[in-house]
């Protein structure tokens, strides 16, 4: 009980902030970005909800994409599809909306923390990485402009991929409609690329294992991943919690 009124509170000092932000800040362009952001994820969890109810398969298959490719699975998350039957033009715009929507919300939150206009405690150690990173690959991608953060974007790695390549894009002094165009076409490219050749593979496959199984172990597999993901997630949000009590108490430190 204690952990839930401690999410509860730092939901409602979040919709606070947020609400703020509109009232006074909306004139910088990353809370515009935020809030369009934040607003397509409400419309996905809508749809979502909606779904649950009217077809659970395709919820299953597109909740469990969304999961996975918010991860930073886009491979995995682009299989999670195909696997589920879900057609390959719908795949492909569907994962990109995804990643368009993980990218919006994390530019505008990251760069407003960056210009310390919201200081959120939560976040502020991987907002930290994140901004590191950028700045680790900022002066490699330099030398090649525009070109080379497509690349970067297009050609994900370790710590790498859109949400850092947008941090860059910010960094070099890039226009947010021009860091977009770049990032998102570089998105495109490889989601495109990443469905054909999984459809490719996922035919190939059918051709000597039974479709049913190929599912079966494709679902335990992506079920495997996002409970780790979120068992090691809750460790890490029970921690600031537990940080967040010591801070409240008489003599607490902070």
């Amino acid at each position: 009980m204690r952990y839930w009124k401690k999410i509860f509170s730092l939901l409602s000092r979040g919709v606070k902030n947020l609400i703020y932000l509109v009232k006074e800040r909306f004139d910088l362009i990353e809370v515009k970005i935020l809030i369009i952001g934040l607003s397509l994820a409400l419309l996905t969890g809508l749809y979502l909800a909606y779904l649950l109810f009217a077809e659970p398969r395709l919820y299953r298959a597109l909740s469990s994409t969304a999961i996975v490719n918010t991860m930073g699975g886009r491979a995995l998350g682009i299989a999670t599809c195909l696997s589920a039957g879900v057609p390959l033009l719908t795949t492909i715009l569907y994962n990109f909306y995804l990643e368009v929507v993980v990218v919006l919300i994390t530019y505008g939150f990251v760069v407003l923390i960056m210009r310390n206009v919201i200081q959120p405690k939560l976040f502020h150690g991987a907002v930290r990485q994140a901004e590191l990173t950028a700045q680790d690959q900022k002066t490699k991608i330099k030398k090649y402009g525009g070109v080379g953060l497509f690349l970067f974007v297009m050609f994900p790695f370790f710590m790498t991929g859109p949400v850092v390549g947008s941090i860059i894009g910010y960094l070099l002094n890039y226009k947010a409609i021009n860091n977009f165009l770049i990032v998102f076409s570089g998105t495109l490219s490889s989601i495109i690329i990443y469905a054909l050749v999984g459809n490719r593979a996922l035919m190939i496959i059918n051709r000597y294992i039974e479709v049913d199984v190929v599912k079966k172990w494709g679902a335990i597999i992506v079920g495997v991943l996002i409970l780790i993901f979120l068992i090691y997630h809750i460790g890490t949000v029970k921690a600031f919690l537990d940080r967040e009590s010591e801070d409240d108490e008489p003599g607490g430190i902070g």
